[in-house]
């Protein structure tokens, strides 16, 4: 996709990840696009909290090139068969480098342990490793906040997983100590892999609710 500057170079099969006020977030995939509207797909949740005339702030972000913010207004919509919304175009919008990042409030089983990264030794046999457990209670594509009752205070990093339907998604980050009473800590992702992102990405913009 070239540099976005009308919802009408959107090109079919794009995900446009929305949010609605009074709803939500959520996400629509493009399936045709004319010089008089978009049609995207929606699940039946989304549909169904979309009424003509209604408007919400939609964000695409195009791997290494930019994130794009603008918003939709519904036109139309199929009311039988296939979940399928019509939106106005706009030329209005906002474009940046930076990838937009939602967090959202969860409550995931962890299992992990911590590391050092100037020790190429540590964490490398199974007698070394020492294996954590504890709650992601934020989450997001570029951070996770973690509970745990064990004491993690002199970690510098963590590395552990999540399962996300059915799928399980390597953490690694740094960690920095929010509540220490609480334990509770931050873990900043050092690197994830595109694929484990989209399925973060995908995960809280599906299960925001207001």
């Amino acid at each position: 996709m070239k540099k976005l500057e009308s919802t009408r170079k959107i090109i079919s099969g794009s995900v446009i990840r929305i949010y609605k006020k009074g709803f939500g977030y959520s996400k629509i995939t493009v399936i045709d696009n004319t010089d008089y509207y978009l049609a995207a797909m929606a699940d039946d949740d989304l549909f169904n909290a979309f009424h003509e005339g209604d408007l919400a702030e939609a964000y695409i972000w195009v791997e290494d090139v930019a994130s794009y913010e603008f918003r939709l207004q519904l036109i139309g919509r199929i009311v039988s068969g296939p979940r399928v919304l019509f939106f106005s175009h706009t030329d209005e919008i906002a474009r940046s480098t930076e990838r937009k990042c939602l967090t959202a409030t969860v409550r995931m089983p962890i299992k992990f342990f911590m590391f050092d990264p100037g020790d190429t030794e540590k964490g490398i046999t199974s007698e070394e490793i020492v294996y954590h457990e504890g709650a992601v209670i934020l989450l997001s594509d570029r951070e996770a906040t973690i509970q745990t009752k064990d004491d993690i205070r002199k970690a510098r990093f963590l590395k552990g997983h999540i399962v996300i339907n059915g799928q399980i998604i390597e953490l690694v980050g740094m960690v920095d100590s929010l509540n220490e009473p609480k334990g509770i800590y931050n873990v900043l992702f050092a690197s994830m892999h595109e694929k484990d992102r989209k399925l973060l990405l995908d995960f809280i913009f599906s299960t925001y609710r207001e």
